[in-house]
Order: structure tokens, then C-alpha cells, then sequence
């Protein structure tokens, strides 16, 4: 009997600690993967973001594309994890609504690539700023203009142009 009792003991564990690794932990990791992502994109197409009419259509469209799956990435990995309100602050993940607005955020840097508006290069280097702080990432490019002296800018631009 108590052979029995041990493989029932056992074989519970196994399966609960399949249940959380299955539903917690792998959803966490899959979210964690697509933040260091977002990251590793900012840095590496910065070039082709400011330069998209430059660079070869195909470079940029793709860049393009990339941003807005990211933001899809982000916010289908977030809804993919249950009791998120609870776990976010046991593994130090972003809030829900951060994750939300880092996701719009990627989804207008390829709105804003192309154009020639006077505030376009500002714009870009906002959108950045507000991803990395929105999803607790260090800026990979830290251009040397704060988030506030951005915003000072394109308010500046539009009184010129009105």
C-alpha cells in the first residue's frame, strides 16, 4: 500500500509541475523572448528606421514588419499567461497597460519611417524612449536627447509650421 501511495504521490507532482511549467512558466519565458526582442530590433534596425527611403524597399519593408508582429508578440504573450496582475510582479514583468502602449508605440514607428515631416527623426527617437521605459529595457541607443527635450522639440516644430 505504501508503494502505491508513493507512485500516486509521484505521479501528482509530476503532472502539477508539468500544469505550471506548461501554463506559467513557458508563457513567461515566450514574453521575456519577445521583450529582449524588441530590444535587440531597436538597436540593430535603428539605421534602417531613420533611413527607410534610403535603404532598399525590401530592407524596409521588412523592418516594417517586423515592428508591428513584435507588438502583436507582446501583447498575445501577455494575454497568454493567466493571472497576470499577480504573476507580472513575481517575475518582474512590464504592467499590462505598458505592454499595451509599447505595442501601439511599434506599431506607429513604421507609420512614422517614411515622410519627410520636419519632426520625423524626433518622433522615432520618442517612439524608442517610450518602448524601452514602457517594457523596463536600458535604450540601446541613448541618442543624447531625453524623452521630455523630444517632446519639447515637436512642440516646438508644430508652433513653426502652424
Amino acid at each position: 500500500m505504501n508503494i502505491f501511495a508513493t507512485i500516486v504521490a509521484g505521479v501528482a507532482v509530476f503532472v502539477l509541475g508539468q500544469i505550471l511549467l506548461k501554463l506559467v512558466i513557458e508563457p513567461i519565458q515566450k514574453l521575456r523572448e519577445a521583450i529582449a526582442e524588441v530590444a535587440f530590433r531597436l538597436a540593430s534596425d535603428h539605421a534602417v528606421i531613420h533611413n527607410a527611403e534610403t535603404v532598399a524597399k525590401e530592407q524596409a519593408e521588412a523592418v516594417s514588419s517586423d515592428f508591428r508582429q513584435l507588438g502583436a508578440r507582446l501583447v498575445s504573450g501577455q494575454q497568454l499567461i493567466p493571472f497576470y496582475s499577480h504573476l507580472r510582479k513575481l517575475f518582474s514583468l512590464p504592467d499590462k497597460d505598458d505592454i499595451g502602449k509599447a505595442a501601439e508605440r511599434l506599431f506607429q514607428i513604421p507609420n512614422h519611417m517614411y515622410g519627410n515631416h520636419p519632426e520625423k527623426y524626433y518622433r522615432l527617437d520618442l517612439y524608442r524612449i517610450e518602448v524601452c521605459e514602457l517594457l523596463q529595457l536600458q535604450d540601446p541607443i541613448r541618442s543624447g536627447m531625453s524623452k521630455q527635450e523630444l517632446v519639447d522639440a515637436i512642440q516646438e516644430i508644430r508652433k513653426k509650421n502652424a
